[in-house]
């Protein structure tokens, strides 16, 4: 019963916070009555946590298994508790104790929102559903959130001489959610001037989720605070996270919240350096929102103009690049070689390490060596096919250096990440063209970015070659792959094309401007494979382009193949086989 009241009362809760922050005008009046309904939800919350503890049996169970109440209940007591302490040592124009009680509060309930919402995908993944159908039904509850949330009037700049607030239109506010919630990086408003600090750090939030994945995030609750998975649950998180080792998906959670949070702090500090002329509090964030989009491979900037011009930083040429290559690396592929370095290259012969480490040696999967020799080829043969390409009719006169490095970042970025230190507007339509084979590729399986991924493409090609040479089946290092791997990635890339076709085409046809073909061919690819770089013309599409974007941004995102079983029901397997025929191919 006391459960049930909690769950009201954080509707409440919920529902009095959204209203507090803009959603519609209220007085003073009202104003402190929805405070004081947020407080007492929390009130609530703690005292029903502690009733219910006291009338346990059994209270070292009751204690493991609400540890993670425990931490929200906790955390307001002390913070509140040290608000009233110490506030008369606060500078004189601090705000006064009800309102930082307030906003503690909200922090609490919406924290405590966010894993009630969390706690109920977990249990609709144990259910046994179509994993495919989950993710996909994931993103979609992360975009319309996102969206609803940067509807708020406080989420956008409030022109100063105008005394109503302003919410943002609702293509302007889904065209972003959508870009930012598959961290894709194509933007119809620049999101440094038109949306406020509060609309900057809710796009932040939501590549950060997006790119690693709203189910991820309830996994990590899960390993964090000891929590077991189902068997099914295991299932969905294994798929998601491209892993074929059923019971390591508890350390592989843990091994990518470890290696996210230390990648995107180090990048973080790295990136610093590249706002040396802002405050401490607005450098801070400039840092670390550019570091998560940047291992997202999200693409978005707080600069309007992107990081155009700024391509000579060292920060820009080797931090963001790290970042981006990390994050396309995959989860998987990342926790290997993380194995791989620990147990080759170190002294660390604990019986139970970090993230209870196997005391053997690792060796690195077939899918980990394909990934990292794919990767190299392309940032490689992307680097001096950009540089050879751009310099052929070229119209101006840079250096080798500007120009290698300009090739060198933008090869990397075109595989996913969006961001551009160059007007890509005016590259070379050879340059553009040979920029929609990268995007199309994409980065990695089980990554952030997107594309139809690198393997896939290994895969693909090691088809052909095993043909060429006249083989019936696919072998490299050793090692022979199944055959039903090589028909999902010819099936793969099969779907891109077509979805990306069709995305061009509506494009085309509802722009109708023949010269601008490349362009929209360009944006079209750049949304499939959510990398986000653009030519310019984003914000000057119709709106029924804007849709069709959307759509593809969606689409590249969760995967054609993905969105294909999520729209299907998986048939009965047959034990019969019909006799072979031939046909003619050509």
């Amino acid at each position: 019963m006391l459960r049930r009241f909690e769950i009201i009362a954080l509707i409440v809760g919920l529902a009095s916070t959204v209203i507090l922050h803009g959603l519609l005008k209220i007085t003073t009046i009202v104003h402190w009555e929805l405070g004081a309904t947020i407080v007492l939800a929390m009130v609530y919350f703690t005292l029903s946590l502690l009733i219910r503890y006291v009338w346990n049996r059994s209270r070292k169970e009751f204690l493991r298994q609400h540890l993670i109440y425990l931490f929200f209940s906790g955390l307001w007591l002390l913070t509140c508790s040290a608000i009233l302490i110490v506030h008369d040592l606060l500078p004189v124009n601090s705000p006064a104790r009800l309102d930082l009680i307030l906003g503690v509060s909200e922090f609490c309930v919406i924290l405590r929102g966010l894993y009630e919402s969390i706690i109920l995908i977990r249990r609709v993944s144990s259910r046994g559903w179509n994993p495919a159908l989950i993710v996909v039904a994931s993103f979609l509850v992360l975009i319309f959130v996102g969206t609803g949330l940067l509807m708020f009037p406080s989420a956008r700049v409030q022109d100063e001489s105008d005394t109503a607030t302003e919410s943002a239109p609702f293509l302007v506010a889904l065209f972003t959610s959508t870009s930012a919630s598959c961290v894709t990086g194509l933007i119809v408003v620049p999101t440094g001037s038109y949306w406020s600090r509060t609309g900057q750090t809710i796009i932040m939030l939501l590549f950060q989720i997006g790119g690693l994945g709203i189910l991820t995030f309830g996994a990590f609750f899960a390993a964090a605070f000891g929590r077991t998975m189902q068997i099914r649950e295991s299932v969905t998180f294994s798929e998601m996270l491209e892993s074929h080792q059923r019971g390591d998906v508890r350390r592989l959670l843990l091994a990518i919240l470890g290696i996210t949070i230390f990648t995107e702090l180090m990048g973080a500090v790295f990136l610093s350096g590249l706002w040396s002329e802002l405050p401490w509090k607005e450098r801070l964030f400039h840092s670390l929102f550019h570091s998560i989009s940047g291992y997202c491979n999200a693409g978005f900037s707080l600069m309007d103009d992107n990081l155009l011009n700024m391509g000579h930083h060292w920060q820009v040429w080797a931090v963001m690049p790290a970042l981006i290559i990390i994050g396309g690396l995959g989860f998987a592929v990342n926790y290997n070689f993380l194995l791989y370095g620990i147990t080759h290259f170190s002294n660390f012969s604990v019986r139970k390490p970090l993230f209870n480490l196997p005391t053997q040696k690792v060796r690195l999967t077939i899918s980990s060596r394909l990934v990292f020799l794919t990767t190299l080829f392309l940032l490689a043969g992307g680097t001096l096919g950009l540089y050879f390409l751009e310099s052929i009719h070229a119209q101006e006169e840079v250096s080798a250096w500007e120009s290698l490095n300009s090739a060198w970042f933008q090869s990397v970025t075109f595989r996913t990440a969006g961001f551009n230190t160059v007007d890509l507007g005016e590259y070379q339509p050879q340059s553009k063209l040979f920029a929609v084979l990268l995007m199309f590729i994409g980065a990695s399986p089980g990554s952030t970015g997107g594309g139809v991924k690198t393997v896939v493409i290994a895969l693909a090609l090691l088809s052909v070659w095993s043909l060429l040479k006249g083989r019936d089946r696919v072998e490299i290092m050793g090692r022979t792959i199944p055959a039903t791997l090589i028909h999902r990635s010819l099936t793969i890339i099969s779907l891109g094309i077509l979805v990306l076709m069709s995305s061009t085409l509506l494009v085309i046809l509802f722009e109708n401007k023949e010269e601008a073909f490349l362009d929209h061919l360009f944006e079209t690819t750049s949304a499939f494979a959510t990398v986000g770089v653009s030519t310019g013309i984003t914000a000057d599409l119709t709106t029924p382009s804007h849709w069709v974007i959307i759509a593809t941004m969606f689409i590249g995102r969760v995967g054609p193949l993905t969105a294909l079983i999520a729209l299907t029901n998986r048939g009965p397997s047959y034990r019969y086989q019909y006799p072979e025929e031939s046909v003619n191919l050509g």
